[in-house]
């Protein structure tokens, strides 16, 4: 039975309203892959604040057009699937870029901060260090100044033992002689 037009604007809606709220938008190809290996891929990706959509070029474009982001005609060519990523972007391109390599399958491009990427700047995101990450080198890069200083004032006292520790023993020395 064919999909009416009010069953196409539903969806386009509801695509268009998952997709306004995203950091970043990955476009793949999904060619061949079976209902069971998507399935494993959007639980895996729903659980990074992520989600994964396969829908006809054309409802994507009309998606995109609604939540007022830019419509990469050149990138949505064939197949396509959409992954959306609301919060940290570095850990579901990682896990969408794996799974894609795993199975021989082209990251297209993305979309993010209303730019247009291509393959190899969307595969780049998947280089990105993820939030927590950057938060441990920010707190490791504060930290280290505090630690030297703690350091150098450690081997001052340590050497001022050091000398008094020698001291002492020539006087102990001194005394038994």
């Amino acid at each position: 039975m064919p999909v009416t037009r009010e069953q196409k604007e539903s969806r386009v809606g509801a695509l268009a309203k998952e997709l306004q709220g995203a950091q970043a938008l990955i476009l793949s190809d999904y060619r061949g892959l079976p209902n069971a290996e998507l399935a494993s891929l959007r639980n895996q990706l729903r659980g990074m604040k992520s989600g994964f959509h396969i829908a006809k070029n054309t409802l994507i474009k009309l998606a995109l057009k609604q939540a007022g982001l830019p419509v990469p005609d050149d990138l949505l060519q064939g197949p396509t699937a959409i992954t959306y990523c609301y919060g940290d972007i570095a850990g579901p391109a990682k896990a969408l870029t794996n799974f894609l390599k795993e199975k021989e399958l082209p990251v297209k491009g993305a979309i993010m901060s209303g730019r247009v990427l291509k393959s190899a700047d969307a595969m780049a995101l998947a280089s990105l260090p993820t939030r927590e990450q950057l938060y441990a080198r920010l707190l490791g890069t504060m930290n280290a100044p505090g630690t030297k200083v703690a350091g150098v004032v450690a081997s001052g006292i340590r050497q001022v033992l050091y000398v008094l520790q020698a001291r002492k023993e020539q006087l102990q020395k001194q005394g038994a002689a």
